[in-house]
């Protein structure tokens, strides 16, 4: 917190006037939705495991809050040239509020890989270090390799899932995964998983459309398109979520409508801004929507039982799979719509393959970068912390709260 106070007073100032109430109120506005999803949304949304919503919802508030103060300084200095010495003080606008947002987003997946498992000082020091590798990640992909991503799938929503799934491959241990006995929900904190899903559902056209600027000839329409291709989207993948679910269990799975009906929003956001049909915009939704069921399904138990990969939340189902696959259909529609989106195609013919490799890159990072940074956070000790816990104690809030009473064997009641 000191070294953010110092960095923030030195080197960051407000943006200078005049601000006119129109502007205010739109990007604001915008802020408030995204906020939203980030601090209600994911926060409710990690409540599922019934020992442990305390800490969902506490330590999602209060990591958030850090990761876009420690964004407003590495963000702003790589946007605005701090860095590469064009400025002296980071401007704070509204617009970099809004990213600083988008990058608690992408912690906070990082957070649900590996929440239950390991100590909350771990968790703080793993997402301290993700900010600047995101900033870092976020300027190769869009400024240097100019990759399509509007809405994040890439560069939010992949590289937080597979950076928080390499922490976690890392810091997970015997006896952590899915039989544990407190990794798991309660009829009410199945409920209040919900919250978190309606909200994330209800506002993610603004996060696919929060930063669509209309300036410029052909960009007029971008958020226009944003909002109603993500809301096409995510009706494809609820329907596909409930359809998928009921065909393979035979019964509705909760886990299933909690998630994959939100990775329509995921998918499409790298296209989300473009001119297209649409169908096209529910075929997506719909795909995704199939790819995150099955990956519940059958996916994520066999990456468990082949590589002992323990992803609590299930991040590589709704971000990291969609995340990938929505980078990959930018990459089409950047073929075969390009006639209707010139002026979003400023590398014309060669946009898809950049596309892929802006792809790959960010996959190969977070997850190389998630190993390093769990492999640091487990092998250095922090000072007056319950860093190491025991099996037992893993996915309860008692260690860490008070007024919550340890749980007695056989004493679990739905």
């Amino acid at each position: 917190m000191a070294a953010l106070l110092v960095l923030l007073s030195v080197f960051v100032g407000y943006e200078k006037g005049p601000h006119t109430s129109t502007t205010v109120v739109e990007y604001y506005m915008y802020y408030i939705h995204v906020a939203t999803m980030v601090f209600v949304g994911f926060g409710f949304l990690m409540t599922f495991l019934r020992r442990y919503s305390y800490s969902a919802v506490g330590l999602n508030f209060y990591l958030s809050c850090m990761c876009m103060l420690e964004f407003i300084f590495f963000g702003g200095a790589a946007q605005q040239g701090l860095f590469a010495g064009k400025i002296s003080r980071i401007v704070l606008d509204l617009p970099l509020m809004i990213d600083s947002a988008f990058c608690a987003a992408a912690a906070m997946i990082s957070f649900g890989a590996v929440i239950g498992k390991v100590a909350p000082a771990q968790i703080l020091w793993l997402l301290a270090i993700e900010v600047p590798i995101y900033v870092f990640n976020v300027w190769l992909a869009v400024d240097v390799l100019g990759c399509l991503d509007m809405g994040g799938s890439v560069t939010i929503h992949a590289f937080g899932a597979f950076y928080g799934l390499g922490a976690a491959l890392v810091l997970s241990r015997p006896g952590a995964g899915s039989s544990h006995p407190k990794n798991g929900a309660s009829y009410i904190s199945d409920v209040t998983a919900m919250i978190g899903t309606v909200f994330l559902w209800i506002f993610w056209p603004s996060f696919n459309g929060a930063m669509a600027s209309s300036a410029g000839p052909g960009l007029e329409d971008q958020q226009f398109y944003c909002v109603v291709n993500t809301v096409v989207s995510l009706t494809g993948a609820c329907l596909m979520a409930f359809t998928v679910s009921s065909f393979v269990e035979n019964k509705l799975n909760m886990v299933h409508i909690q998630n994959a009906t939100l990775a329509g929003g995921v998918a499409i956001g790298s296209s989300a801004n473009f001119a297209m049909v649409p169908g096209v915009s529910l075929l997506i939704g719909l795909c995704a929507g199939a790819l995150s069921t099955l990956g519940y399904c059958f996916i994520m138990p066999s990456l468990e039982n082949a590589i002992k990969l323990q992803d609590t939340c299930g991040v590589h189902n709704l971000h990291g799979m969609p995340g990938l696959f929505g980078g990959l259909v930018a990459a089409l529609v950047s073929i075969f719509g390009a006639g209707a989106n010139t002026a979003l195609l400023p590398l014309g013919g060669a946009t898809w393959w950049h596309q892929i490799i802006a792809v790959i890159t960010t996959f190969v990072i977070s997850l190389c970068a998630g190993a390093l940074a769990g492999w640091i956070v487990g092998k250095v000790q922090i000072p007056s912390t319950k860093q190491k816990l025991a099996v037992e104690d893993l996915y309860d809030d008692s260690l860490f709260w008070s007024e919550v009473e340890a749980e007695e064997e056989s004493s679990h009641v739905l």
